[in-house]
């Protein structure tokens, strides 16, 4: 059971720094108002590996499971679905956009400039994060512990 539990946990980790980075990267080029493939792609990988290492080293579902506990919300409802998505979105959100808005604006904005590029990122993608997890995790969750028991 524990070994299905970390392939579960792989998986997710996996399934959902994809798609955050995906999402975050897409927002953040568009964000800062010089979108092109290239800066987009470049954005997406690095945000991924970012996203993967987090994973790997933060025990999000842990940390979810306390924090749903110490607000009594039972696995499986509303209440619990929204801790859990706002806990994952305080953990890799604002890691991720202020590192990629640093390697994105550092060396072509002054020091407030910058400031105020992370600032405005960090609320826009805290926001799309949260609704995006709140959507895709359930989902993730479903598909793949029906893969892993043959269902």
């Amino acid at each position: 059971m524990e070994k299905q539990m970390k392939k579960v946990g792989m998986m997710m980790n996996i399934a959902m720094g994809v798609t955050l980075s995906f999402v975050l990267s897409l927002v953040g080029t568009l964000h800062g108002g010089h979108f092109t493939i290239a800066g987009w792609l470049i954005s997406f990988a690095i945000s991924l590996v970012i996203s993967l290492i987090i994973g790997m080293l933060v025990p999000v579902k842990n940390v979810c499971d306390r924090v749903c506990g110490k607000f009594k919300a039972p696995e499986r409802t509303l209440k619990n679905i929204i801790i859990s998505s706002l806990v994952s979105d305080l953990i890799y959100t604002p890691i991720i956009t202020i590192i990629m808005v640093v390697i994105m604006v550092a060396g072509k904005a002054p020091l407030m400039g910058l400031i105020m590029a992370v600032l405005s990122s960090l609320v826009l993608c805290l926001v799309v994060a949260f609704v995006v997890i709140m959507i895709v995790q359930p989902i993730y969750i479903k598909l793949i512990t029906a893969k892993l028991s043959g269902k």
